[in-house]
C-alpha cells in the first residue's frame, strides 16, 4: 500500500469521525415542559399556543447548542418526567424549601405574590390578618401548596376551606358569591378569571400573604447534564441581556425578574 493510499484511508476515517461526532452532537435534544395555565401556556380559540413559555421556548431554541421543543401536559406528570428523567426542563416551576435539593435551579423567571382575593364590591370583607379570614369561605385549588398551607393555619375542608379541581371552577364560585376570598395571585388569576368568562376587573387583593410568595424558576431534575443546564443558563442570560426577556414578559401583563440569573 503506498503512502498516498495510506494518508487517503486515514483521512476517510478522520472525517468518518467527525461526521459521527456532528451526528451525536445533533441528536441531542432539551424537551420544555409546561402545564395549561394562562399566561404561561394556553391554546387559542384556533388551538395555536399562545403565552410566555411559548414565546421563551421560541427565543431560546436558536441560542442552544442542541435542538428542543415545547410540550403541555398536566402538572403531576410534567413534574413527575423533569424529576425522574434528564433532558426535561419546567419553564415555571415554583421554588420551595422542599424542592430544593430535587432540582437544578436555572433561572428566575417571574415573582409570584399570594394574596386573599375579593370582590371590589364586597367593601365589608375587610381582613387585618390571616386569623380573621376564617370567619369566611377561603377556596383554593386542591393539590396546590395553597391548600396544604390554609389547612396547616387550622382551616378546615367545607367549613371555612372550600377546594375545587380547576380554577375556572374556583373564580365562578367567587363571583357567584359562594365564597368569600381566593386565595392566588391576582396577575395570573386575571387570565385564569377571562378564561373563564368572568370580568377580571371586578376582583381586588384584600391581603397579601407573605408565606406563600415565590420565585418561579426554569428547573430541570438532577439527571440532566451540567453542560445542558449551563447552556439553557446562557441562553437565558442572553435574553435577559439583550431585552428580549423583559419584552415577553410585559407582552403577557407580568413583571420580569428584577435580579441577574
Amino acid at each position: 500500500m503506498t503512502l498516498w493510499v495510506k494518508f487517503w484511508h486515514l483521512l476517510v476515517f478522520v472525517c468518518a469521525l467527525v461526521i459521527s461526532g456532528v451526528s451525536v452532537a445533533s441528536s441531542k435534544h432539551v424537551s420544555f415542559l409546561s402545564e395549561i395555565t394562562p399566561p404561561f401556556y394556553w391554546q387559542d380559540e384556533n388551538g395555536k399556543p399562545q403565552g410566555v413559555n411559548v414565546d421563551l421556548a421560541n427565543a431560546l431554541a436558536p441560542l442552544l447548542p442542541f435542538s428542543s421543543s415545547l410540550e403541555h401536559m398536566p402538572w403531576a406528570r410534567a413534574y413527575q418526567e423533569a424529576l425522574s428523567k434528564p433532558d426535561f426542563v419546567l419553564l415555571t416551576l415554583l421554588r420551595t424549601s422542599k424542592r430544593e435539593p430535587l432540582f437544578q435551579w436555572i433561572s428566575p423567571i417571574n415573582h409570584v405574590e399570594a394574596s386573599l382575593i375579593r370582590l371590589k364590591e364586597n367593601q365589608t370583607l375587610s381582613l387585618t390578618d390571616l386569623e380573621e379570614a376564617k370567619e369566611y369561605r377561603v377556596g383554593t385549588i386542591r393539590g396546590y401548596g395553597s391548600e396544604s398551607y390554609l389547612r396547616q393555619k387550622g382551616f378546615e375542608e367545607n367549613k371555612n376551606l372550600i377546594l375545587t379541581a380547576e380554577p375556572p371552577q374556583l373564580w365562578s364560585l367567587l363571583y357567584y358569591g359562594r365564597i368569600d376570598f381566593v386565595l392566588s395571585n391576582l396577575e395570573i388569576g386575571a387570565y385564569e378569571i377571562s378564561s373563564a368568562g368572568l370580568d377580571p376587573s371586578k376582583a381586588i387583593t384584600e391581603l397579601n400573604i407573605a408565606p406563600l410568595s415565590a420565585e418561579l424558576h426554569v428547573a430541570t431534575g438532577l439527571m440532566t447534564e451540567t453542560s445542558e443546564v449551563e447552556a439553557i443558563k446562557e441562553a437565558l442570560n442572553t435574553l435577559k441581556k439583550s431585552g428580549e426577556y423583559q419584552r415577553i414578559m410585559r407582552k403577557w401583563g407580568l413583571k420580569p425578574f428584577a435580579t441577574a440569573p
